[in-house]
């Protein structure tokens, strides 16, 4: 039906938005998609960046990059985790 459709395509918008963050942000970093995708995962980004789909698909991809590695550093630093060993991820 064009309700399911709409929102499987929604769903769709809001995984590969996310999809792209994780990498971009793992590039910026220097660590692979899938140890950032823990990373944010771990302290409950990736289901934020999905819901924040509206007004961050309006930004610069390295705007949102910035914006999602300093969420990053911030919200481990808040719940005390730290990267594993001196990598940067």
């Amino acid at each position: 039906t064009p309700i399911k459709s709409s929102a499987a395509s929604d769903v769709y918008k809001r995984q590969a938005f996310a999809a792209l963050c994780v990498e971009c942000a793992a590039k910026r970093l220097g660590c692979t998609a899938r140890e950032m995708y823990q990373r944010m995962k771990r302290i409950g980004l990736i289901q934020q960046i999905a819901h924040q789909l509206d007004p961050l698909h309006t930004q610069s991809r390295e705007y949102v990059t910035q914006d999602i590695v300093k969420a990053v550093q911030r919200l481990e630093a808040q719940q005390g985790i730290e990267p594993k060993e001196n990598k940067p991820c």
